[in-house]
């Protein structure tokens, strides 16, 4: 491995041992805000901490710095940390040597391991060691290393790496190649293209293009551990006041959340709930969670790059019991607990105050106004009581009784303020309806009115089509009538000629004479043309 890293993480240990012990008396050393979890174990696989023994490993245990795992031969387990996959194939082992906000360090002392590196933050250094190199993630992707006896080989199908040697030696990973190292000075003694897929690998891909199409993973940050369970064990719902919820679906009466499972001492965090549901461990160690009417919801809060691990999001009644014996890890922390709200900051039972402020507080307004002391029970939360066989919590008969005063005064506004809110949606319903029913009237009369006037267009339209038609086809009708009007006149006025022929071949009757009084005197009968005499 590469001396200089080797220097590097040696001088970063130092000066953290030589931090905590600075710390003053009584001040703890804050634990990291990102742990790893067992997600897939495959049978036969223990886990051991720093310096313990082997022991079966469970389903949702978080693994920390100093943790190793370990895999039987034939079996697989998967571990997640932070948005990154890892992938065993037995027999294995594998060790974590830091794990952060910032840093990932792994060292691979058997088997194969596949690595895929979803993404990077610009300050986030991945890294994995094994007995010939330490291999640096440069870029996201896929990654595999093989530990065989006396050589390493390393693969990348997507994403580049850097590798070391133990004197400073440096060599790229391109995509779509692999390399085998021997020895400790990175002397490579074959270089090639990637080739196919393994039963590990494939078992890999088909784990990643399942986390791809999870449903929940558009709602959460691809950091928050657990996040693939909620896919077939619930259901996304939008509310108004705390945004995007999730519902479990569980066969438990009067189910509510911390009640059904139990506490275990894990270092460095401290008291840590197990939930019993495999689903449980993204709603309880991040987000908040508050009553919507008879279900209980899980409130992720707003979706961001990075998510925080908490060992359990409750308030404590009292005190909770310091770290117990070694030879009791179950013990309960000896008081009651309830969960938090959104809203209601969370004090972790560690020294200290949380590095961020807004630590898991979800940046949401509360239901109602809250306390500012641990020991008050937001409202809408519940006690927990403990388990049968655990130590019983510290009660305080008037600080109940006023829990429980608030607790019905919540209800009684939670429910006036759930009528009015019933009210004010009726009325909005019905204020839609009207106005959906008038938009539709609208619309159809004005579908009626653009209905009528196409009907017209097109009328008009046949109309001009048909009228040169009709009078090509009337035409012959109109010649023939224009020739019997011609036809009729000339025979009114062929008739008319021959009865003014007539007229003048018919004789005249003779004309009657004058009166006597009105004849010329007979002398003067010649007149101007003399008398024919």
């Amino acid at each position: 491995m590469a001396a200089r890293i080797w220097r590097i993480w040696a001088t970063a240990a130092i000066l953290a041992c030589a931090a905590a012990v600075s710390l003053p008396a009584g001040a703890q050393q804050e634990p990291p805000g990102r742990a790893a979890r067992l997600s897939q174990p495959d049978g036969g696989v223990q886990w051991s901490g720093a310096g313990g023994n082997w022991q079966p490993a469970d389903p949702n245990w978080p693994f920390t710095a100093g943790d190793s795992i370990r895999v039987a031969a034939g079996s697989r387990a998967e571990l997640h940390a932070g948005a990154h996959a890892l992938r065993l194939q037995g027999p294995a082992e594998l060790g974590i040597d830091a794990l952060d906000d910032n840093d990932l360090r792994l060292t691979l002392r058997q088997g194969s391991l596949n690595l895929r590196v979803r993404d990077m933050a610009p300050d986030e250094r991945m890294e994995v060691n094994t007995q010939n190199l330490a291999m640096l993630v440069d870029r996201p992707g896929e990654f595999r290393v093989d530990l065989e006896p006396g050589s390493t080989r390393v693969l990348a199908r997507a994403g580049t790496a850097t590798l070391f040697g133990e004197n400073g030696e440096s060599a790229t990973l391109a995509p779509a190649q692999q390399a085998r190292y021997v020895g400790r000075n990175l002397s490579a003694i074959a270089v090639q293209g990637a080739g196919p897929r393994d039963a590990l690998d494939q078992w890999a891909a088909d784990r990643s293009l399942a986390e791809d199409r999870s449903p929940s993973a558009q709602y959460l940050s691809r950091e928050v551990l657990g996040y693939q369970e909620l896919d077939t064990h619930g259901e996304w719902s939008s509310t108004v006041e705390y945004g995007t919820v999730w519902y479990p679906r569980t066969t438990i009466a009067n189910w509510e959340p911390y009640r059904h499972g139990q506490w275990r001492w894990v270092d460095p965090w401290g008291w840590t709930w197990f939930d019993d549901a495999r689903w449980g461990f993204a709603p309880f160690h991040y987000g908040r969670w508050v009553q919507i009417g008879p279900r209980w919801a899980w409130v992720p809060g707003p979706r961001g790059p990075r998510q925080l691990y908490a060992p359990a999001l409750v308030g404590f009644a009292g005190t909770p019991a310091p770290r117990p014996p070694n030879f009791n890890r179950h013990r309960t922390p000896g008081t009651d607990w309830f969960p938090l709200a959104p809203g209601q900051p969370w004090r972790p039972g560690f020294g200290g105050g949380p590095r961020d402020p807004g630590h898991g507080n979800l940046g949401l307004p509360p239901p109602a106004p809250l306390r500012n002391t641990l020991r008050e029970r937001p409202p809408g939360s519940t006690i927990a009581t403990p388990a049968p066989g655990f130590q019983g919590g510290r009660a305080d008969q008037e600080r109940r009784d006023r829990w429980q005063r608030d607790h019905q005064e919540w209800q009684q506004q939670r429910r006036q303020q759930q009528q009015d809110q019933n009210r004010n949606e009726m009325r909005q319903a019905h204020e839609q309806i009207r106005q959906e029913q008038a938009q539709r009237q609208d619309q159809m009369q004005q579908q009626q009115r653009a209905l009528q006037e196409q009907q017209m267009r097109q009328m008009r339209q046949l109309r001009q089509q048909q009228d040169p038609q009709q009078r090509q086809l009337q035409e012959p009708q109109r010649q023939q009538e224009r020739f019997m009007r011609d036809q009729r006149d000339q025979r009114d006025h062929s008739e008319r000629r021959e009865q003014r022929e007539q007229r003048q071949d018919r004789p005249q009757p003779p004309r009657a004479a004058p009166p006597q009084d009105l004849r010329q005197p007979s002398g003067e009968r010649g007149g101007r043309f003399g008398n024919r005499d």
